[in-house]
């Protein structure tokens, strides 16, 4: 690797994507004391619309494209992305070459006072613009309203303490990184509410053909994190959906096994389906692909429509 060259890297302007950077770039400093980096902001579609549940107008992709852009017009090397913003297939020219170290995958219900959510009212308000979210907590709050939750992390925050929202759903990760203080009781299981694919991880992308980027950023690459994103991603790509209706995979290793949980639903009826299963680590991509399937055939017999990107 050349080490005096400077690497420039794309991030989006907010507070939780810009700390997530900086948090990363400091990781790759750690391995690779003699290399430079600056950090380039770059305006994305999810960032600049703001009045419009994601599902409106476009979903998984409006916070990562023009990053890609960015890197394929030669503007910055790699871009550091929420992987659960980052769609089932990239752009031909690039590569998602590195997962660091998962952060806690977990899905948050915060509520005013320190309430638990058996204390809210039967025709509470619940703050959220995921459908994934939705059909699993209304399986915990059959009476609750959804409404729409767009805004950093602070402004959600800050709109639940205002009233706007008796409760609101939110991604234990970027509480973390953003160094914000969790109740305990707050967090919700992986077996109560399967996350996100890809929730907690990050990735970085970069151009296929840059061998000096991708070295570099495989010095933070954390392999165990990489099998389960390889075996939620596959369920993913096999669904052929994004984040217009509800799923969700969430992977764990174990003894060189590859434990997956996958759901899938319908948030204008509430019915939800829940798969798990295991294989060898090698086998983590047939894994997901295998479970997707079935989670097709259950979903064709019960009426539940697949809303594929």
């Amino acid at each position: 690797m050349n080490k005096s060259r400077k690497f420039v890297v794309a991030t989006r302007p907010s507070l939780l994507a810009y700390t997530q950077t900086q948090q990363t770039v400091e990781l790759l400093k750690k391995k690779n004391p003699d290399c430079e980096f600056e950090i380039v902001k770059f305006s994305t579609h999810g960032d600049i619309v703001t009045d419009k549940p994601l599902t409106a107008f476009g979903g998984t992709g409006v916070f990562v494209k023009e990053l890609e852009n960015a890197i394929l017009q030669g503007k910055a090397d790699f871009a550091v992305h929420s992987l659960k913003d980052v769609p089932g297939i990239q752009p031909e020219d690039l590569i998602l070459a590195s997962f660091p170290t998962r952060e806690d995958p977990r899905d948050v219900l915060l509520i005013k006072n320190g309430l638990g959510i058996s204390d809210l009212a039967d025709n509470c308000i619940i703050g959220t613009g995921s459908p994934r979210r939705m059909v699993q907590v209304a399986k915990m709050k059959p009476t609750a309203a959804f409404t729409d939750l767009r805004g950093n992390v602070d402004s959600r925050l800050k709109k639940l303490e205002e009233g706007q929202y008796d409760a609101i759903v939110i991604a234990a990760a970027g509480l973390k990184r953003l160094g914000k203080q969790i109740d305990a009781n707050a967090f919700l299981s992986v077996d109560t509410c399967i996350p996100a694919v890809g929730q907690g991880a990050i990735a970085i992308e970069c151009r296929k053909d840059d061998e000096e980027t991708i070295e570099l950023l495989r010095t933070i690459n954390d392999i165990d994190t990489e099998t389960a994103i390889i075996a939620e991603r596959s369920f993913m790509k096999t669904i052929g959906g994004g984040c217009k209706f509800p799923l969700g995979a969430y992977a764990v290793i174990e003894n060189r096994n590859v434990h997956l949980s996958v759901m899938l639903g319908n948030h204008h009826t509430m019915q939800v389906i829940r798969l798990s299963g295991r294989a060898p680590i090698a086998d983590a991509e047939e894994l997901g692909k295998r479970l997707a399937e079935e989670i097709i055939v259950d979903a064709t017999k019960q009426g539940i429509e697949i809303i594929r990107n």
